[in-house]
Parts: C-alpha cells; structure tokens; sequence
C-alpha cells in the first residue's frame, strides 16, 4: 500500500509539469499628449513636453486613467515666430494590464484619446499694413483621433498591435488643405500630400517605430499617432525649420517565462524512497537459509 503512495506522488509531481509551465510575469504600458523638439536657424528653439501622460507597470495588474483635460498650449514664442502652438477640447490617457502572477494570456495597453484638435507648427505674426492674415507654415486639425497599443498573449505567443483612428483630420500647408482622412489609418501611413507641398516635411500617421522582443519570451510595441519630422523647411522667411514633433504616444510590454517545474531532485528522491522500502519488503519476505 506504502509503495502505491509513493508511486502515485510520483505521478502527480509528473502531471504538474505539463500543467503549469509557463506564465506573463512582468508588463508595463503608457499614454502620453505631445512632444517637441523644434530650433529655427538658431533664432529660437522648443524642447517640450505638453498635456497628460501617464504609465505603470506589472506585475500586478493596473487601471490607470488620467484626468480629462484640456489643453491650449504654446512654445518657442518669440516675435518673428511661434513654432508650437497646440489646442485641444479633451485629452484622456489610459494605461492597464492584466498581469498578476497567474497563469494564461494576459495583455497590457496603452490608449490616448482626444477631441478638438489643433495643431500649428510655424505660426507668423499678420502683417498689420496692409492688413494681411499669414497662414502657419504646418497645421493639424481633427475632431477626433484615438491612438492604442497593445502586446497580449501567453509564453510562446505573444503578440502586438498599434491602431489609429481618426474623424476628420486634415493637414495644411502654408495655409492650403493638403490632405483629409477618416476612419482607421494604416501602420506607418506616410501623408504624401505634405512633403509634395512642403519641401524637407515628413508627416508619418499610425507611426511604429518601434518592435522589440522575440515574441516568446518578451514583446514591446511603440505607437505614435503623428510623427512629424522637419528637416530646413521653409518658415516663411523667418529662417529653416528643423526638428520633430510626436502626439499621441503610446507604449506596450509584456515578459514572460517558463515556470520551474518540480525538482526532479525531489521525484528522484522519491523513487530512491520507494526503491529502499521495496527493498526492505523483499528482504524480509525472503525465508533464512
């Protein structure tokens, strides 16, 4: 009876092996508004961060929001020239994961969302005599735009998407509509329209720049709604305009790992116990000669 205890441990210190062995132990996500790093032929020059961000990290599981707001903001103001000038009705940034130490598909994800958008990059002062309005070298507008990351999956699978969607967006340059989208907009969606009309101007929508991992272990998505990069555009005989601005950016990451299975020290030690008391039954059921 001993010895059927014995072996019958062995065999569910076996089956655990084949039940848990892997897991997501470690995730993080973010969501952050508008960065800009903008210089005008050494005139003036903005390096800022603008609106909410917000992250966390796993692993235990998180549900992280921040506060709607509003945003009107400007940057790099000097009198020829404002190179940032951003404004928003609603921004919300969300940050979440599903991680908690447990076993099976777990996700981590990163949204930003924002309504009333407005984006000008190069604003000139109007020319007073004759009255004269002088259009902004780059704008930005939309009535919506949602960004997202998200890595999801178990150990062996894990996977990623970045998504953008967007409700009337159009770009102008130098004050002439250049492009209008809606709806879900391509990975790396490059908006042609801009750097016809604007020589040095790249305008990339639904950016992913950026791919870690193996997919198997570890997986990283970076999504970015609007990548804008400036290289010597002409800011309307101010000077050259370099630099890059990036909104809605977002990020998502998960870890995972092969659990350790029980010690084979500990079956084996079993097996060794069982093979002594085996061996002690048969000594002592064996007749003296």
């Amino acid at each position: 009876m001993r010895w059927r205890f014995v072996g019958a441990a062995i065999g569910v210190l076996m089956m655990l092996t084949n039940v848990a062995d892997a897991a997501v132990i470690g995730g993080s996500s973010s969501s952050s508004f508008l960065t800009a790093d903008l210089t005008v032929a050494a005139i003036v020059s903005a390096d800022v961060d603008i609106g909410p961000s917000i992250s966390g990290t796993a692993p235990l599981a998180y549900d992280l929001n921040a506060p709607l707001v509003d945003v009107a903001a400007d940057a790099g103001v000097a009198a020829t020239i404002t190179l940032v000038d951003v404004n928003a009705t609603s921004v919300a940034a969300s940050a979440s994961s599903t991680v908690d130490g447990g076993f099976g598909s777990r996700n981590a994800v990163g949204t930003q969302s924002f309504q009333g958008f407005d984006l000008s990059i190069g604003v000139l002062p109007d020319i007073i005599a004759p009255p004269t309005i002088v259009p902004d070298v780059i704008s930005i507008t939309a009535e919506a735009i949602t960004v997202t990351s998200t890595v999801d999956g178990d150990f062996g699978a894990l996977a990623s998407a970045g998504t953008l969607n967007v409700t009337n967006l159009q770009v102008f340059a130098n004050g002439n509509l250049v492009a209008t989208l809606n709806g879900d907009i391509s990975e790396n969606f490059n908006v042609v329209g801009l750097s016809t009309a604007l020589a040095g101007a790249t305008l990339t929508l639904n950016q992913q720049p950026s791919l870690t991992g193996d997919g198997a272990s570890s997986r990283g998505l970076v999504t970015n709604a609007i990548n804008l990069n400036l290289n010597d555009v002409n800011a309307g005989g101010v000077g050259l305009l370099s630099g890059d601005v990036l909104v809605g950016m977002t990020g998502a990451s998960l870890n995972a790992s092969a659990v350790p299975e029980p010690s084979s020290l500990a079956i084996f030690g079993l097996a060794s116990v069982g093979g002594v008391y085996w061996s002690r039954r048969r000594r002592v059921a064996s007749p003296r000669s």
